[in-house]
């Protein structure tokens, strides 16, 4: 069923430009301090997160009928994410020991066998409850941005705005990257050794700059394709053809076409295997879910993916060294890396001599092979199983893991290196189903604006929300992208575009009347 739309007169006069101009600035900051996966980042975030609703309740206080109605359209994503904020809160609060052995079983037996209760500590769901609370505190950033995201997003401007300012972003980093890795930049930052020998942005870890890379690049893709128009050019005659050719090489098109391989030579240099893999797999299968449910493709369109595809890859790629990454595939060689734990770090002072001493070298501080990365995944089978309702606690795998992990394997898995595995040992899996329905709800709501919407940025915009869920939902077998702020942040609030481009009021794109230019 077509969505209830909320009209753009009812709400064009709240005052809440600041509330989305501050959206965009915590879009814009959350990948800065190495992908704000740090205990003090993450604060930054909360206390940004918490500013922003503050000002979303402020420039709606005099129209919460307005407000509900609008939320309307969104309440079971946000029944969902709101759940899942409180399972994350309810992981970390005291709980009778009866109450406990009810709820998760194996939880009480492990805490009662570390004589919590002889110490006077209290029980609960968590093992973990220092970094469950942390874990939790993200949570409510997340579903902050993605309340935010739903309230300010309400015209066609403000939504091209923001995928503006992530493409902005993504080639940032990409440059960024690129001069660093030119020069094999090597430095402390936030007592964190970071070493460019990779395409790495502001990030720590090649294989999550990746995945950021796989969102940005989602979101020009998507903006790029609703800028193509509608229309087409092959019954014009070649001088037509010629004219509209040298206008597209001066247009702002050509200029973010431009972003566009910029970043993918980015996503190359990486020589993350599972990131480029991911990438150009989800461009073909949602360019083939597109033109099936288009009833009629523009030629630029297709023109555009086919040169993704052709230009970057076999051109650009063979310059950069995408034969590199396919060699990596294939030979897969264990060589040394410094990499990304995932979990926010405590700084040395925090930490103490000795939680130094006894941390042994962890899968993350090198490059892995893909069999290496299944390992946690398939041995935390027994963690859900065990605690398999409520999780044993936001943030806890590299402590609940140590248990299950075979003796024969000397290795410290700090992450289970799958997304989906570790968020159902983490929050159980009524937590997996929480946000598993969001992401699903959100691709449904794209497929759907894909096969009834005529409007270009709809369009763009809903090819560039499935093209990210795709490109992760691949990317997060073999990898922990969801657990680095950065990540997760973006990719919430471009889940959130699903909804707000599909309740777009009618003949209310720029764009739409636009004449087809050749990609």
């Amino acid at each position: 069923m077509p969505p209830v739309t909320t009209t753009a007169h009812s709400t064009a006069h709240i005052p809440d430009q600041w509330v989305y101009y501050g959206l965009l600035g915590l879009l814009v900051w959350a990948p800065l301090p190495l992908a704000s996966n740090r205990i003090w980042a993450v604060g930054i975030l909360l206390a940004w997160a918490l500013a922003l609703l503050a000002g979303a309740i402020y420039s709606w206080r005099h129209h919460p009928s307005l407000a509900l109605s609008r939320l309307r359209d969104f309440r079971w994503p946000l029944m969902l994410l709101g759940a899942y904020v409180l399972l994350t809160q309810l992981q970390s609060l005291p709980l009778p020991g009866a109450w406990l052995a009810a709820l998760s079983p194996e939880s009480y037996r492990v805490q009662s066998a570390a004589g919590l209760a002889e110490a006077g500590l209290a029980y609960r769901l968590s093992i973990d409850p220092y970094h469950s609370r942390l874990y939790a505190s993200l949570s409510v950033v997340y579903f902050i941005a993605f309340l935010v995201a739903a309230l300010t997003l309400r015209q066609s401007q403000r939504i091209e705005r923001l995928a503006e300012v992530l493409v902005w972003c993504g080639l940032a980093h990409a440059v960024l990257g690129a001069v660093l890795y030119s020069f094999e930049a090597q430095y402390r930052l936030f007592f964190t050794e970071v070493s460019h020998d990779k395409v790495i942005g502001t990030f720590v870890n090649r294989n999550h700059f990746a995945g950021y890379m796989e969102l940005c690049l989602a979101v020009g893709i998507g903006l790029m394709l609703s800028r193509l128009g509608n229309g087409s050019a092959g019954s014009q005659g070649w001088r037509h053809r010629l004219v509209a050719a040298l206008r597209f090489l001066i247009s702002p098109k050509m200029r973010l076409r431009l972003m566009l391989v910029i970043m993918v030579i980015a996503l190359v240099l990486t020589r993350s295997r599972m990131g480029n893999t991911a990438f150009f797999s989800a461009m073909l299968i949602v360019g083939v879910i597109a033109l099936i449910l288009s009833r009629r493709m523009a030629p630029a369109t297709l023109g555009l993916i086919a040169s993704l595809v052709i230009i970057d890859i076999f051109i650009i790629g063979t310059w950069v060294g995408v034969e590199k990454v396919v060699q990596r595939i294939q030979n897969t060689p264990l060589l040394a890396e410094t990499g990304e734990t995932g979990l926010p770090e405590a700084e040395p002072a925090q930490t103490g001599r000795a939680a130094a001493a006894i941390k042994p070298p962890t899968l993350s501080m090198r490059e892995q092979s893909l069999e290496e990365r299944a390992v946690p995944a398939a041995y935390s089978l027994g963690l859900i199983r065990d605690f398999a309702a409520f999780g044993s606690g936001g943030g806890s795998f590299y402590n609940a893991f140590s248990r299950y992990r075979p003796a024969e394997i000397d290795l410290f898995y700090d992450h289970a290196h799958n997304d989906y595995a570790e968020i159902a040992a983490d929050t159980g899996v009524l937590g997996l189903l929480l946000l598993g329905g969001v992401t699903l709800l959100a691709a449904g709501r794209a497929l759907w604006v894909l096969a009834r919407r005529r409007s270009p940025l709809a369009r763009g915009m809903a090819f560039a929300v499935l093209m990210a869920i795709v490109a992760l939902a691949i990317h997060n077998t073999v990898d922990f992208n969801l657990q680095i702020p950065a990540n997760a942040l973006t990719f919430t609030v471009i889940l959130a575009m699903a909804w707000c481009v599909a309740l777009l009021p009618r003949g209310s794109h720029k764009h739409a009347l636009a004449p087809a230019s050749p990609a």
